[in-house]
């Protein structure tokens, strides 16, 4: 079943409801929320006040348990994914709790619902031939295919989100000691690091650039004539990423599977989950376990293949 996607309107007659929405609204926008946290919030809780009014609800103290629990098992029902469900849940969640911090309700019905399970997946990496396939997609005679191969070995050799890596500018980047400052979520300071052959293509893409400043973007992107036309974006990196995975056959290519993939083969090649994190700027290793669950599967694969005893008597 299609995803119906419910639009939050301004009633003729403001409601507590709306005015403590729109309250919350503002109130995640004075710690700096990023443009995409709302949107996230502007989603999910849009999609849940618009249901509670036509069911007639007006003020916070209405929102019961059973009605939270109806909505998200509607959620189910109009078949949105797992990812989506547990979406809106924690939207509404963390709604809930600040209208409790606020003194509009004495407790969060949400402390009586249990969350959407999620299945737990995670797609398998990249595969050293996916890589290769893809960084052989990239037309290196061309500032825009120096620019691809670049940012490839970037994306892999840190682990950055893809918002990360289109916000660096080039004074980010030490090209000596490989260094990289990343403002991430939150606006937290991290450092990661790119190795000497990611530098080395960061550097031939460079040269094409010869009016750069400190302050310049790292990433640009060109017309067809192949000149420069402004900032990569981070819908245009999600482009970039698409259109060479149609050029190598490699599907599907998205900013993020370079981040999975770099989480599992350092993990494969040994690295600790606390040097991990950091890397990767989690804040706890929830999610870095799960990757450890599938390179354990990996381990297990490898032994059936390679063991000594069952291969060589």
């Amino acid at each position: 079943m299609g995803l119906v996607r419910l639009t939050l309107q301004e009633p003729q007659h403001l409601t507590p409801l709306y005015v403590n929405y729109q309250a919350f609204l503002l109130d995640r926008e004075a710690p700096r929320c990023t443009a995409k946290t709302l949107d996230h919030y502007r989603y999910t809780l849009g999609s849940f006040l618009t249901w509670l009014q036509r069911r007639g609800l007006q003020s916070p103290q209405e929102i019961s348990p059973n009605r939270v629990t109806e909505y998200l098992v509607g959620l189910q029902h109009r078949g949105l994914r797992d990812t989506n469900q547990h979406a809106h849940a924690r939207g509404i969640k963390t709604w809930l709790r600040w209208l409790v911090d606020e003194g509009d309700l004495e407790d969060s019905p949400m402390r009586r619902v249990s969350m959407p399970r999620l299945d737990k997946r995670i797609p398998p990496p990249f595969s050293p031939e996916d890589i290769k396939a893809l960084l052989a997609a990239c037309n290196t005679k061309a500032p825009k295919g120096l620019r691809d191969k670049a940012m490839t070995l970037a994306l892999l050799d840190s682990g950055l989100r893809a918002s990360e890596l289109v916000s660096l500018r080039v004074k980010s980047v030490d090209l000596r000691t490989g260094l990289v400052t990343v403002i991430s979520k939150g606006h937290k300071q991290r450092t990661v690091r790119f190795g000497a052959q990611t530098r080395k293509a960061l550097l031939r893409y460079l040269a094409t650039r010869p009016e750069l400043t400190p302050g310049s973007a790292l990433w640009v992107t060109y017309r067809k004539g192949g000149t420069e036309r402004g900032s990569l974006t981070l819908r245009g990196l999600e482009i970039v990423c698409r259109n060479l995975g149609e050029k190598s056959g490699v599907r599907p290519c998205h900013p993020h599977e370079f981040r999975r993939t770099f989480a599992l083969w350092c993990l494969r090649d040994g690295m600790d989950l606390h040097s991990l994190r950091l890397l990767m700027g989690h804040s706890s290793l929830t999610v870095l376990q799960r990757y450890l669950a599938l390179a354990g599967e990996d381990i297990e694969r490898a032994h059936k293949l390679h063991s000594p005893v069952d291969n060589l008597l």
